[in-house]
């Protein structure tokens, strides 16, 4: 029996934001495992040593020892050169070291093994996307909302790359494809509503900060972007109150180089006024 993988589907977080003079940039990082779909458990009579390498790898991942994982996928991949899973979790895997060239590498090489595998063009069209290539990024989760049109996960990360590009309507129309098939996927609305805000719709924005944060009273982008409505709507003691729980959000997450980073926007507001937040 092969072990399912607790990792396995890139997705997009909705950018940080912050006072333009600060220059702070835009963090966009995969989900955790909360918002990561697992891989299927895949039932065999009989266990390949391929297997085994696998299996190796999907615990070393699971321990925290991704080196240790590469290692194993690269040996299941040695012995069973057409294993399109084992490919696409050395993806991620290498994703997860800060090797994006060689994650898009073994994404396009599942691809190539599995054209009709959803997961595999999600990985690397969010992967193109971390990268700045976002057109590219588009194509592939055309290609994978095309096999699989109740795909909530690749309308979300299409939407952030389609705002990126400064489609501001067909970021919001995928947004909304993604809370109609996720309706408790707390990102979407946090992604909406920076659409909204950016579209000068404060109400709206805050009111999807809002219902994400119902969703999920620990999504910390929740709570940031909401900060940065309402410090723009001149509501500077309701800004203040969300940055400082973004902040303690993000020190508990184990985020500490955004906590890092909310806490100097903090002092920045309260060493400057009149100052307008804006998203970068």
């Amino acid at each position: 029996m092969r072990l399912r993988l607790s990792g396995q589907v890139l997705t997009g977080v909705v950018g940080f934001c912050g006072i333009a003079i600060l220059t702070l940039t835009a963090s966009v990082v995969p989900a955790n495992a909360k918002q990561i779909t697992s891989l299927s458990t895949i039932e065999r009579t009989t266990t390949t040593k391929a297997d085994d390498f696998y299996n190796q790898g999907v615990n070393k991942y699971n321990q925290g020892d991704l080196e240790g994982a590469i290692a194993a996928f690269s040996a299941a991949i040695g012995l069973d050169p057409n294993d399109a899973i084992a490919y696409v979790n050395r993806g991620y895997t290498r994703y997860d070291l800060g090797d994006k060239q060689g994650a898009i590498k073994d994404f396009t090489a599942a691809i190539r093994l599995n054209p009709r595998d959803p997961v595999a063009y999600v990985n690397r069209g969010y992967s193109r996307y971390d990268l700045g290539d976002s057109q590219s990024a588009i194509q592939d989760y055309n290609r994978a909302i095309n096999l699989d049109p109740n795909y909530a996960l690749a309308y979300y990360n299409r939407g952030l790359a389609r705002n990126d590009l400064g489609d501001k309507k067909g970021a919001i129309e995928d947004h909304n494809i993604a809370i109609r098939l996720n309706p408790n996927d707390a990102l979407a609305y946090v992604g909406r509503g920076n659409v909204r805000d950016e579209q000068g719709d404060h109400k709206g924005a805050i009111e999807d900060y809002n219902q994400a944060l119902r969703l999920n009273p620990n999504e910390a982008f929740a709570y940031y972007n909401r900060g940065v409505t309402r410090y723009n709507q001149a509501d500077s003691f309701g800004a203040i109150k969300d940055f400082e729980k973004a902040a303690d959000l993000f020190l508990q997450q184990g985020n500490t180089t955004q906590y890092q980073q909310v806490l100097e926007l903090i002092t920045k507001i309260e060493q400057q006024t009149g100052e307008n937040l804006v998203s970068i």
